[in-house]
């Protein structure tokens, strides 16, 4: 035979259900939008004419080892091996994250950096700001270098010029108003700086030569496990493929296990699982714990019982009866504390009071006398009789006969 749901239990599904509607409906109308990235967002995983996944899966074809860094600088490779890609970075560098980028490149590795933001991430000021340009402007080579090899002519949209004419920094394209392309060695490393992205973005990486200054930029790529000629020649060295990291740190995808849960539906998703299991475990609690019957309150309380007294009292109105319970029990305290019979005649109580317990405060003979003639007198008022037995519980408190009332 089924066993229906107590009113209780009733009660806390229908509340547990409309908890997890409740959540579910704010889940969906609070939970943030995916992040959309602006028209032009020069990231790995973008295929729009702005985006860079192109030159990105172009690498990986040449045989480099390419792979995108969401980690922070500080984690970067320090054996000189690697090429870090900063496309227009977005959010600035710390003073802690701009000097493992330099201590990168001090320490060998190759950083191709661009935009006038990509200059602040370095820490360097000698950039200046322009007007962009709606169509591609090409700009020529200045000067031989390997960066420069086989890409005489490039391509950027750009108004960022670098100004900064330190005796280090070679100036390998640019105009009259400054610098495109600039490096400079960093240690035994180096930087390339672009005024622009534009020449590894999905849409300009075909235009001039951007494609050789991408290549170029990025460095020649050596293929590992070089075949021995002759037995009589040395042992051709054996090189890993160059590995480049593209930057998606400071394009915002800063992946950790936490933070990438935090930006999906998983928060949500534990946050409904702990209300159930909570509603799991209190309600086995209400089923497997000890059975205790209800407590009920007892109808014959001591306060219950005086009511239900003095109404009878006053319905009969028997006000003199009530007095003479009051004044008998007064009077066999009071006998039993002197030693004296319990017939003992008012008058003998009094002396006694008065002899043996030191009594006198004056009043007490009067209310003796007042209590002898009202449990006589059938016409005694309510009032009359609460008076006196109110002034009977005072005196038997006084003398000590009794801790409790009368």
């Amino acid at each position: 035979m089924p066993v229906g749901l107590e009113s209780g239990d009733r009660n806390f599904l229908i509340v547990s259900g409309a908890s997890l509607a409740a959540l579910t409906a704010a889940t969906l109308v609070l939970a943030p939008p995916p992040a959309e990235r602006p028209e032009g967002f020069t990231s790995s995983y973008s295929t729009a004419t702005g985006g860079s996944n192109a030159a990105y899966l172009l690498l990986g074809d040449l045989g480099y080892s390419v792979e995108r860094w969401s980690r922070s600088p500080a984690e970067l490779p320090r054996d000189g091996s690697a090429v870090v890609v900063l496309a227009d970075p977005v959010f600035p560098a710390s003073s802690d994250e701009r000097a493992a980028l330099r201590q990168f490149a001090v320490a060998g590795g190759r950083l191709v950096v661009t935009g006038a933001s990509g200059a602040a991430l370095l820490g360097e000021t000698g950039v200046k700001a322009g007007r962009d340009s709606p169509d591609w402007r090409r700009f020529p080579a200045e000067s031989p270098s390997p960066i420069t090899r086989g890409a005489p002519e490039i391509a950027m949209t750009t108004g960022v010029r670098w100004t900064d004419s330190a005796p280090d920094h070679l100036r390998l394209y640019g105009d009259s108003g400054g610098a495109t392309v600039v490096s400079f060695p960093i240690g035994r490393g180096i930087i390339v700086w672009w005024a622009d992205s534009g020449p590894l973005t999905n849409s300009g990486l075909t235009e001039a030569s951007n494609l050789g200054l991408f290549l170029n930029s990025v460095g020649p790529q050596i293929s590992p496990g070089r075949r021995q000629r002759t037995a009589l020649e040395s042992p051709a060295p054996v090189i890993r493929p160059t590995r480049v990291l593209w930057d998606e740190y400071f394009h915002g995808e800063r992946l950790g296990f936490w933070s990438y849960l935090g930006k999906t539906p998983v928060p949500w998703l534990l946050v409904q699982l702990a209300l159930v299991f909570a509603g799991i475990i209190f309600s086995y609690g209400r089923r497997s714990g000890p059975l205790r019957p209800p407590a009920q309150e007892s109808r014959l309380s001591p306060l219950e019982f005086v009511e239900t007294l003095g109404d009878l009292y006053q319905r009969k109105g028997a006000a003199a009866g009530a007095l003479e319970i009051a004044y008998q029990r007064f009077r066999s305290q009071l006998a039993r504390r002197l030693g004296a019979s319990s017939g003992a005649q008012a008058r003998e109580l009094y002396r006694g009071a008065r002899e043996r317990l030191g009594w006198t405060v004056p009043g007490l003979w009067e209310t003796l006398q007042a209590c002898e003639q009202g449990v006589t007198d059938a016409h005694l008022s309510n009032a009359r009789s609460l008076s006196l037995i109110q002034d009977l519980h005072d005196y038997s408190r006084r003398l000590g006969l009794s801790r409790g009332t009368l």
